[in-house]
């Protein structure tokens, strides 16, 4: 908190990753974009007004190229003032569950930093693995792992001796660091890794607050250490391991249920009918007076983007956007032509429109319950068995029951 600082991340989403550190950091961020960003002069002016800096890549052509010195140079300075620069390593986005190839130049700016304003720079590297549960879905979570800080002055004698060396050294080590950060999870076999992963939030429900959880390294670790064991895994024992997960998962298609279903057929009680009863009414009001913005935020997303990466993203943006100028529309409108229970009932929509959303969460669970409730015996049985029959061979308390 006290040191300059390059906070090294991977890169799954366009611009998530900035929103996550610069709402919950508790000290200002300077964020690494891409160049292009600021073309026009608005935006330009608008991105270094939240402390974005820009990078331009060799498809932006040489002439834009060449502004990555005054980019470096600029780092420098707020590294010199001990500021914080968060930088994506990877220096491109892709939405995948692993780690890619680091690029150079976060090695590079640190020791840039230092052949600038002296070998007493106390900067620090701090690897920070960002994993998504489904980055492109709405509502679904984030958990972000910090690695153990790594020194520059732990490199400075090797930089003396060979740049080049001591460069791809801190690069490896900033690799290996980043990689137990991240669950890494084969592109061809994510269905299998996914299933057990849904399975495990299931035996460990997320209470619905607190929203942000600074205590939550166990979940991150329970499902590092699920895909460790798939991948560690050989040939022979990860194919019977998926044909057990994938024959389950099967299972669960034919009776029409979910794993929830299956693992949390208590939660379609009497207690749960009521809680929905009394609710229905605040959720109307929360779903349909939050309608419109939602609404063309998601077709936003969904018509005006083509790569996967930017969807979640755009919907965030434009649902910030939009959101805000509607709520302000209706206040004023409010106050102008309606009474005081009126303009109360606007000032609490975006509470009743979060209300709403995990309303229609629970629903959807209860659902899941009902569902499994009402199968035959021989049904529930099959796939209560089917799902105790996976737990042995992972080190995480899957229930039969």
């Amino acid at each position: 908190m006290d040191k300059p600082v390059l906070l090294v991340t991977n890169h799954p989403t366009a611009f998530i990753e900035p929103c996550i550190f610069g709402a919950y950091l508790n000290r200002p961020v300077n964020f690494i974009v891409r160049g292009d960003l600021f073309k026009k002069p608005l935006y330009a002016k608008l991105m270094r007004d939240i402390h974005m800096i820009p990078i331009f890549r060799r498809s932006e052509g040489y002439d834009n190229l060449k502004n990555n010195y005054g980019t470096f140079e600029y780092c420098y300075d707020l590294l010199k003032e001990g500021q914080l620069i968060q930088i994506l390593a990877e220096a491109s986005t892709q939405q995948v569950k692993r780690l890619r190839p680091l690029k150079k130049g976060t090695a590079r700016m640190a020791f840039g930093a230092i052949e600038k304003y002296g070998k007493d720079q106390d900067i620090i590297l701090v690897p920070c693995g960002i994993n998504y549960t489904a980055a492109d879905e709405y509502r679904s979570d984030v958990m972000i792992a910090f690695g153990d800080p790594i020194p520059i002055q732990d490199y400075l004698e090797e930089y003396e001796d060979n740049e080049a060396k001591a460069i791809r050294s801190l690069t490896s080590a900033l690799t290996d660091e980043l990689t137990k950060q991240i669950i890494h999870v084969k592109d061809e076999e994510a269905e299998v890794y996914e299933q057990l992963f849904e399975m495990d939030r299931n035996e460990h429900l997320q209470p619905i607050f607190p929203i942000y959880d600074e205590q939550g390294q166990e979940r991150f670790q329970r499902e590092f250490d699920i895909a460790d064991q798939l991948n560690q895994s050989s040939d022979s024992s990860f194919a019977s391991s998926k044909s057990k997960i994938l024959d389950y998962k099967q299972a669960c298609k034919k009776h029409g249920v979910t794993d929830f279903g299956v693992r949390r057929s208590n939660f379609a009680d009497l207690s749960n009918i009521l809680i929905l009863l009394l609710g229905f009414a605040p959720y109307l009001l929360g779903r349909y007076g939050c309608f419109i913005p939602v609404y063309f935020a998601n077709q936003l997303g969904i018509k005006k983007v083509k790569q996967r990466e930017f969807v979640a993203s755009v919907k965030l943006a434009a649902s910030i956007g939009f959101s805000l100028i509607y709520y302000l529309v209706l206040i004023v409108l409010a106050f102008f032509f309606t009474t005081w229970p009126v303009l109360l009932l606007v000032l609490l929509l975006p509470l009743l429109g979060y209300f709403s959303i995990v309303y229609q969460e629970f629903f959807a669970h209860f659902r899941q319950a009902r569902k499994f409730h009402n199968l035959p015996v021989e049904a529930k049985s099959e796939l209560q068995q089917l799902r105790g029959d996976i737990a042995p061979q992972f080190g995480v308390a899957l229930s039969k029951k």
